[in-house]
């Protein structure tokens, strides 16, 4: 990973921060954080039963593989109830994205919430938001982490499980593997806003109110927000296997990365690849390469050769995309280079 990675930090060995992280994955006590989960879970389940509410706890849910994984997981390992919860970013799915995100809940005998905003703020905010932080995915990562804790509170379902927690690939380096991370307000700031508030993004002809999907709700309410990947190890690869021949979850291949089965759920995910790739000089492949390195499965002169591959290619998917928010290329490309990530030389001894 380069040093352009929000968060990175480099020892005195030239070793980064998450390398670190990731040798301490296998020295934790999972058998511990299994027993931890299962208190968790069995008093979650009383509360439940107490306030005679059908729903145990809530699973946000996109169609990827961390949440098709985790909701499985949710009903099948740990026999519990959810309500299925899907902040949708509204663009057309392709049709395996499509069955991913509503067919798979069905099977799986789970009530689910599907909600989406309408097409004109959506795009209104995609502008805002890349010209705010070069990033037009703003609405979506913050209504994925609001619109739970909004149902939270007015359904009364305290328990959210969340799957891949924000350490396993240290965003801004807010977390690291031995904290128990949850979801609260504190939480949903760093990790979800990442400094960039709904007064930031708030478009011309539109009220703050107007974005109250994708805020936090005010006040005290009772919330456990948990992250699976901090109680049981967490295996992507392995996760992948058991949804595809648990639930038929449906691979297809994505613009910009050497695997069929990650971030399958957004067709504009190769975009948002691309703007990272000229903001900060690297792609998907550079990522997805890198957890593979560290994993064992591939070695880093492997590595290198897939970024030289997929990495920094202008996606097909970046026309449909600029047809769909009415942005000319120019535009995009203007907005995008304005947050280019420059960093200084350091000579070292």
């Amino acid at each position: 990973m380069p040093e352009t990675w929000p968060g990175i930090k480099f020892d005195e060995m030239g070793v980064c921060n998450i390398c670190r992280e990731h040798e301490k994955k296998k020295k934790i006590d999972w058998s511990q954080r299994q027993k931890a989960l299962k208190e968790i879970l069995d008093y979650y389940r009383d509360y439940a039963k107490e306030k005679g509410n059908k729903y145990n706890c809530i699973v946000p849910y996109s169609g990827g593989k961390d949440s098709a994984y985790t909701l499985w997981a949710a009903v099948k390992k740990y026999k519990l109830k959810p309500l299925v919860v899907t902040f949708d970013h509204g663009f057309p799915l392709t049709p395996e994205a499509e069955y991913n995100l509503m067919e798979i809940p069905k099977k799986l005998d789970c009530d689910h919430l599907r909600f989406t905003i309408g097409n004109n703020l959506r795009n209104e905010l995609c502008r805002k938001g890349m010209e705010v932080n070069g990033d037009f995915c703003w609405f979506c990562h913050n209504g994925v982490g609001a619109l739970p804790a909004r149902i939270s509170k007015q359904w009364d379902i305290p328990l959210q499980i969340w799957g891949e927690p924000s350490a396993e690939y240290q965003t801004f380096g807010a977390y690291k593997l031995e904290d128990i991370e949850e979801q609260d307000k504190e939480h949903f700031e760093k990790v979800f806003q990442a400094g960039v508030t709904p007064e930031d993004v708030l478009p011309s002809g539109y009220e703050l109110n107007d974005l109250l999907p994708m805020m936090w709700p005010d006040g005290e309410f009772p919330l456990k927000a948990i992250y699976l990947g901090n109680y049981e190890y967490w295996d992507q690869r392995e996760h992948v296997e058991i949804i595809t021949r648990e639930l038929g979850w449906k691979h297809h291949k994505v613009e910009g990365t050497y695997v069929d089965w990650d971030k399958v759920d957004c067709p504009f995910e190769p975009v948002r690849d691309w703007q990272k790739f000229i903001k900060r000089g690297f792609g998907r492949t550079t990522f997805q390469a890198s957890k593979d390195i560290r994993e064992g499965l591939i070695t880093r002169e492997q590595g290198l050769q897939l970024v030289k591959k997929y990495d920094g290619k202008r996606p097909k998917a970046l026309d449909a995309f600029l047809m769909e928010i009415g942005m000319s290329e120019e535009e995009f490309m203007e907005i995008t280079k304005k947050h280019k990530v420059i960093i200084q030389d350091q000579t070292r001894d």
